[in-house]
């Protein structure tokens, strides 16, 4: 597959500079870039994103504004905002949306400036706080989540919108200025790459995060205790080297990390793919939530083994095999009886297919945010 290269497409512009900022996200973020602003770009808005990349470009009509790498999280907290904030000034956009908690500061300065802001709240960040065990003990993590939420409040009181990805965390953020945006697939994206024969050797796939909280540990011992000659396939960002040395190292023939690629090869090798797999552990902040990754699984046809959340069940109960996702010996369990009886249970990614087709695509979704965006224009 082919990367995506620097267009030059011509598309009809509207008098309206908008301006994307990220300090955490890297440059080929699907939410942000792939799905938000390139659907703003197609809609006529002049946009800029500024984000972690390596040069200035224009991509799919998105003015690609780069942010220089920071040597740790203290320095990207503290100082990378203040150099997104002079980028955006900048741009002179009329409208500001940003992606990260810690520019909340930076979003209440250009209200001040009398600009709209917008703030996209991937997560509940509160909850999410309370899991990050490298802020200390528990009490101590509770205590920086309740003084985020203070803040997060008073941000929100003075943004324009705010939008987030379920019901739950648009109600909990702010049930007036909340704005539901839903992060599935872009079908026709998935749908306009060509299919092609499933791997050889019968495949399980995850692409994502490879991190503790996602039980990417847990998936890589159950794969390693399936007597049957399968595979494993991993893409993603490793949260630390450690951590990818203790998955890769249960079983090096069945497990492959192949490392950060663009999205389009992503979807070539889900579709070639047997089943996808997304066991995130029971952490408060992924017991509400919709992971974009197994929409994509079931964009690309194919069934999915996930975590045993009753959230969960209530979206994907046709089409799933549920697991307690702290238990590798349940996980291989159901990895055996897919692949036992894989004739069997191919109808499942079919329905998945048709699911997703009839009720979660970014195409509608987009609609509601070029709405949101005339409304404040």
């Amino acid at each position: 597959m082919e990367k995506l290269k620097a267009s030059n497409l011509k598309i009809k512009k509207i008098n309206t500079k908008v301006c994307h900022i990220s300090t955490v996200h890297s440059l080929y973020d699907i939410r942000i870039f792939y799905k938000e602003c390139i659907s703003l770009a197609k809609a006529g808005f002049d946009v800029s994103l500024i984000i972690n990349a390596e040069k200035e470009q224009i991509l799919e009509g998105v003015k690609i504004i780069p942010l220089k790498p920071t040597k740790n999280r203290l320095q990207r907290i503290l100082i990378k905002p203040f150099s997104a904030l002079q980028k955006a000034l900048k741009t002179k956009a009329k409208i500001y949306h940003f992606h990260d908690p810690e520019l909340i500061p930076l979003g209440i300065f250009l209200r001040l400036l009398g600009k709209k802001v917008i703030f996209d709240s991937h997560e509940n960040v509160s909850h999410q706080i309370e899991n990050k065990a490298w802020l200390g003990p528990l009490f101590l993590r509770k205590t920086v989540a309740f003084s985020y939420r203070l803040i997060e409040k008073i941000g929100i009181w003075s943004f324009n919108s705010v939008i987030s990805v379920t019901p739950e965390i648009v109600q909990f953020l702010s049930p007036k200025k909340g704005v539901l945006i839903s992060n599935y697939p872009i079908i026709s994206m998935i749908e306009n790459i060509k299919q092609s024969e499933k791997f050889e050797t019968p495949t399980i796939i995850y692409a994502g995060g490879l991190t503790k909280i996602r039980g990417i540990f847990e998936v890589c011992k159950a794969v390693s205790l399936v007597n049957l000659p399968i595979q494993l396939i991993l893409y993603g960002a490793w949260e630390t080297e450690a951590y990818k040395k203790e998955c890769l190292e249960l079983d090096r023939y069945k497990i492959h990390y192949l490392g950060k690629i663009p999205l389009e090869e992503v979807y070539y090798n889900m579709k070639k793919a047997h089943i996808g797999v997304a066991t995130f552990l029971p952490e408060k902040n992924h017991l509400n939530c919709l992971p974009n990754k197994i929409f994509e699984y079931m964009t690309c046809g194919i069934p999915i083994i996930v975590s045993d959340f009753p959230y969960w069940k209530n979206y994907y109960g046709n089409y799933a095999f549920f697991v307690d996702p702290n238990d590798p010996k349940k996980i291989k369990e159901a990895i055996e009886l897919f692949f036992h009886n894989m004739n069997d249970y191919k109808k499942m990614g079919d329905i998945a297919y048709q699911e997703i087709k009839e009720k979660y695509s970014w195409e509608s979704e987009s609609k509601k945010l070029i709405q949101l965006y005339k409304e404040l224009v």
